[in-house]
């Protein structure tokens, strides 16, 4: 059963125990072509030093240029893949990250992926070659205690990273090289698991695990920097445990999964990309809810339900936003970053406990009906 950051922490602690691990500290060797630095554990992406590690979340797989790109937690590793016409993924390759990785962003059409590695405290960054593959581009950039949800405006080349034990968010400037250098470490809510920005990049949103709230920025056009705004927008207390963030394509709705709640919550966006009162009820969800993504349309909603192993299919209303919850769907081990690609025919999630990612296609985009494809390894 999957238990949340916190709890797992409390657990280990407690208990006394120390899960070891060999870890990679840092990014640059590729995982498929250097064997030269093995260790004992077998393991080209892990260190010589053995560091104490907590279990932490994997984020959703980044579809973008015909590739999906995902993080190995266990394995430090970043592994890419040929997304097929059938919606097949194909493994083409990986190379290694930083200690624990958490969540991925990728664009193909800027050529850069950003990782952020939990127990590294750090950020590493990439090149994306023609053949979708990855390079490791300098020296991974610090940031908060934690490192996890990720999120990039490609537009104004700004990247926003949450820091779930340090509680901030660490703001970047993506440089001409294509290099983080660091803008400032905004202090939030408890527990930052998630964070998402608005299209016109004027409105960041920042989900506080720890303290059930949603926390709302003004983005500073010039420095990237989040900005506090009035109340009753900063924060929005939610459902216990909001660990997942995704809006509407249109921009005025948000959904946030509620893990210990088990719920998904929506809420309205206003004309200045503040937050509205909740929309209904929090709507059903499985067991421990993990991710939580839109299709293109704005028809459909998925939600990864991580203790459950299911998924949770929703059709949404385009005028009220409210949810309309359809079957439940059987999932692989502990499902938890979820993603709809860019085409909106197929949805693919990463299961932390089985290290793999499921592919589905959306059989019917009425209902948004799934039916299985296949499993890939992490």
């Amino acid at each position: 059963m999957y238990l949340s950051i916190a709890q797992q922490r409390s657990r280990l602690l407690a208990s006394g125990l120390s899960v070891s691990l060999l870890v990679a500290i840092g990014a640059g060797c590729s995982a498929s072509n250097s064997t030269s630095n093995n260790n004992a554990s077998g393991n080209p992406c892990a260190p010589t030093s053995s560091v104490t590690a907590f279990p932490v979340p994997q984020g959703p797989p980044a579809i973008t240029g015909g590739f999906a790109y995902a993080v190995h937690t266990p394995g430090h590793r970043v592994v890419w893949y040929k997304v097929e016409s059938s919606g097949v993924l194909t493994r083409r390759g990986e190379i290694c990250a930083g200690f624990q990785p958490t969540f991925i962003a990728a664009n193909s059409t800027r050529k850069l992926a950003y990782v952020t590695n939990y127990s590294s405290n750090t950020v590493s960054a990439y090149t994306i070659g023609t053949d979708g593959g990855l390079a490791s581009l300098g020296s991974p950039v610090s940031a908060g205690d934690g490192p996890g949800s990720i999120t990039v405006d490609w537009t104004r080349n700004f990247v926003y990273v949450t820091n779930f034990n340090s509680d901030t968010v660490s703001v970047y400037k993506i440089v001409a090289n294509g290099l983080l250098e660091l803008v400032e470490h905004k202090l939030t809510g408890g527990g930052p698991d998630a964070v998402a920005i608005n299209s016109t990049g004027t409105r960041a949103y920042v989900a506080n695990f720890r303290a059930d709230t949603i926390s709302t920025y003004g983005i500073n056009a010039t420095t990237g920097k989040l900005e506090d705004v009035t109340v009753p927008n900063l924060p929005l207390t939610t459902a216990k445990g909001p660990n997942a963030i995704a809006i509407h394509p249109t921009g005025s709705f948000l959904y946030v999964t509620n893990e210990e709640s088990n719920t998904v919550s929506a809420y309205s966006i206003n004309s200045t990309g503040g937050l509205a009162s909740l929309l209904g009820s929090p709507f059903s969800t499985g067991i421990g809810p993990e991710g939580v993504t839109v299709d293109p349309s704005g028809k459909l909603a998925y939600v990864a339900d991580g203790q459950a192993n299911t998924i949770s299919t929703y059709t949404v209303d385009a005028a009220t936003g409210l949810l309309t919850a359809g079957p439940k769907f059987s999932a692989s081990g502990d499902p938890e970053g979820i993603a709809v690609d860019p085409t909106g025919k197929f949805v693919y999630s990463v299961n932390r406990a089985s290290s793999d990612i499921s592919a589905y296609s959306i059989s019917d985009t009425i209902t948004g009906a799934l039916t299985f494809l296949s499993r890939v390894p992490l």
